[in-house]
């Protein structure tokens, strides 16, 4: 028994959902809470946290996972389907909140400020920090590249 991934059809997360729990299984698909600016009015969404994919409970049966409606993958190791690491999933239920929805951390950067990569490819380059992309990645503007879009915990200040 374990969590395994499933991967939808584009935009049917619900209808998989819907079909995967009508069979019996157990779904979980995480959804983040976002602030977007619709004729200048912040509005609060919901949105995947992982688009087209939504986590399956597999206890024994799971065949029957590659013909439902909704389904365009199932995430295979070899002949079996790929498990989750233990608690996984476990972690991520509690991150959500009251409303359900995962709320993902806002920068420590203030935008304009001076930062400094400390991590990966871009390691050591300096550039003036932008903001956070809608899918909180940090933004900055680099003398060399311009603008690019970091992983959170690359960036420091200075």
């Amino acid at each position: 028994m374990h969590w395994s991934v499933v991967q939808s059809q584009p935009a049917s997360e619900h209808r998989a959902i819907r079909h995967l729990e009508r069979q019996g299984f157990t779904c979980y698909a995480p959804r983040e809470k976002i602030v977007r600016v619709v004729r200048g009015r912040k509005v609060h969404e919901a949105r995947w946290l992982f688009p087209r994919y939504v986590f399956v409970w597999i206890e024994h049966q799971w065949h029957a996972i590659l013909s439902t409606f909704g389904v365009s993958n199932l995430i295979m190791n070899g002949e079996r389907p790929a498990a989750l690491p233990n608690g996984w999933v476990t972690a991520m239920k509690q991150q959500e909140h009251r409303d359900g929805l995962i709320h993902l951390k806002k920068s420590r950067f203030t935008q304009g400020q001076q930062v400094r990569v400390v991590g990966g490819l871009l390691d050591g380059q300096r550039g003036i920090y932008q903001g956070q992309s809608s899918r909180q990645r940090e933004i900055v503007l680099l003398d060399a590249l311009g603008k690019v879009e970091l992983a959170p915990g690359l960036l420091q200040v200075g």
